[in-house]
Order: structure tokens, then sequence, then C-alpha cells
């Protein structure tokens, strides 16, 4: 008989954390493109520089929860 696929909370919290994380990544894009259809280059260069150096940081901790994650389920299993 089959056991019941208990959840892996880690897993869910990783996927809550990448789902959060691209729609602040689309929000900050659209801010982006408005800010240069509207003319606000200072708005413009702030957004740019926020996501040169908070995105790739956060992609990479995301990317080691990822993993980390899919190592725990598969261990369990």
């Amino acid at each position: 008989m089959r056991r019941p696929h208990r959840h892996n909370h880690l897993l869910g919290i990783t996927f809550n954390l990448i789902k959060y994380f691209l729609l602040g990544l689309a929000g900050c894009t659209i801010a982006y493109i408005v800010a240069l259809v509207v003319d606000l280059p200072l708005v413009a260069s702030a957004i740019a520089f926020l996501l040169e150096q908070v995105l790739v940081r956060s992609l990479v901790l995301l990317g080691c929860l990822w993993a980390i994650a899919v190592i725990n389920e598969s261990a369990r299993s």
C-alpha cells in the first residue's frame, strides 16, 4: 500500500518565494518602462541600480534554497 505524500514545507516556501520574486521583477520592469516613457531618468536609473545590486544576489539565494529543497525532498523519498 502506498503512503500518502506529506507536503514538504521547505519546497512550498521556496515556490512561494520564487513566485513573489518573479512578481516583483515584473513590477520593477513595468515601473522601469513607465519611467522611461514618462522621461524620468532619475527613477529609471534608481530602478536599474536596484535590480543590478539586488537581482543577482536574490536569484542566487533562491537557487540555493531551491536546490536544498529538492535535495531534501529526494532524500525523504
